[in-house]
């Protein structure tokens, strides 16, 4: 299985469940949180696979990249936010 698809499963599962929520999360947090995230995740994988801390098997890969880091490392920057608020909203307790 390669890291594209093992993402895609992820990503649309928590995207599925966001969308049964739509009217209960934070988006505009969630948006915000995303996008800092997606900017530190830029920097921070390019620094690590740039300098040879982590390689990738480019056969799991799907070759696209931002720099030095691959596509499917986003992923986790993407979903996190929206997780975590979904997380938040279906554990919080009743007023």
């Amino acid at each position: 299985m390669t890291y594209l698809i093992l993402n895609s499963v992820f990503l649309a599962s928590v995207g599925l469940v966001g969308l049964l929520l739509i009217k209960r999360l934070p988006w505009r947090a969630i948006g915000l949180a995303t996008l800092a995230l997606l900017a530190m995740t830029a920097l921070f994988d390019n620094l690590i696979v740039g300098t040879g801390i982590v390689a990738y098997d480019e056969a799991l890969i799907s070759g696209i990249k931002i720099g030095f880091a691959p596509i499917e490392d986003f992923a986790y920057a993407l979903a996190a936010p929206l997780l975590l608020s979904i997380v938040a909203e279906l554990t919080k307790r009743p007023k």
